[in-house]
């Protein structure tokens, strides 16, 4: 026997049907605004901004807790990762990463672009004598590599036995020249370690959500017309609380590397997306 579903039923789940799809068009178009109308540096620092709004990360937060995720300890294990010394740990947070590679026994040299968790990665830091962390970004640490001052400046011939960026934090550059660029710094800063990164992975970013979707290539084009800019890659995208993001395939993490002369030597896509890199000369020396 088939029910047949009441006038105002029907009426209540277009109603809700409409509100979702209100709300999907207008985080869509916010989003679309936002990639044309800023700038990589203003992208960056708006992702400082949303981060030191993030309490999340800090001593005290759930994510910072929570200490190093499973998938972290399995890569830290993991050769040619070393099982001791100096690590440069880049977009640090609030200090998760640097207190438990303290744990584990590792020196760390961290930095972190957002003031607020910045402030409380020094609060780790000086917990751990013998480390040490600073409030800069990743551009800061290329300006150094390429001997042009800031405040890494003075991290430019220490010794470190392996690099680390921060949980999801390559993913935060939306500049591809941004990206080589530091990629290309870290064996400069860093000659012959390994490098664990980890990223976010392909996804439909609710781009499944049909008609309202359909709006965002049109809408992409029509404001880098307007403005006179390139239109956003493929990829890129904005969330309240995670701020400007790139989503990369596995391929395009291993074109990266290779551009700055690393091979994967280890590539996870699950339980999150995560690779170490290995100096393409180590590896070719260890055959």
């Amino acid at each position: 026997m088939s029910t047949t579903i009441p006038p105002w039923a029907r009426a209540l789940l277009l109603a809700d049907r409409a509100v979702h799809s209100s709300v999907r068009l207008a985080a869509l178009v916010r989003t679309e605004i936002l990639l044309a109308g800023l700038s990589a540096d203003a992208r960056e620092a708006v992702n400082a901004a949303v981060f030191s709004a993030e309490d999340t990360y800090a001593p005290g937060g759930p994510t910072f807790a929570h200490g190093l995720f499973a998938w972290e300890r399995a890569a830290f294990a993991t050769a040619p990762f070393p099982s001791s010394g100096r690590v440069l740990l880049g977009g640090a947070g609030g200090g998760r990463e640097f207190a438990g590679l303290s744990a584990l026994g590792y020196e760390v040299t961290a930095f972190e672009p957002a003031p607020a968790l910045a402030e409380a990665l020094a609060a780790v830091a000086s917990r751990h004598p013998g480390s040490h962390a600073v409030c800069a970004s990743y551009a800061d640490l290329v300006r150094a590599a390429r001997g042009d001052g800031g405040p890494l400046a003075a991290i430019v011939g220490a010794p470190y036995d392996a690099v680390v960026l921060g949980w999801a934090s390559l993913s935060h550059l939306t500049d591809p020249a941004a990206r080589a660029a530091l990629l290309a710094a870290l064996p400069a800063i860093a000659p012959g370690a390994p490098v664990l990164l980890s990223y976010l992975g392909p996804d439909d970013d609710g781009r499944a959500n049909g008609r309202v979707e359909r709006i965002r290539s049109p809408l992409r084009r029509g404001l880098a017309l307007a403005l006179g800019s390139a239109a956003p890659a493929p990829g890129v995208g904005f969330q309240p609380g995670a701020g400007f993001y790139q989503r990369f395939s596995a391929g395009e993490i291993e074109a990266l590397a290779a551009g700055a002369g690393y091979t994967a030597v280890l590539h996870e896509r699950e339980p999150y997306p995560h690779a170490i890199l290995a100096p393409r000369s180590r590896v070719t020396a260890a055959r």
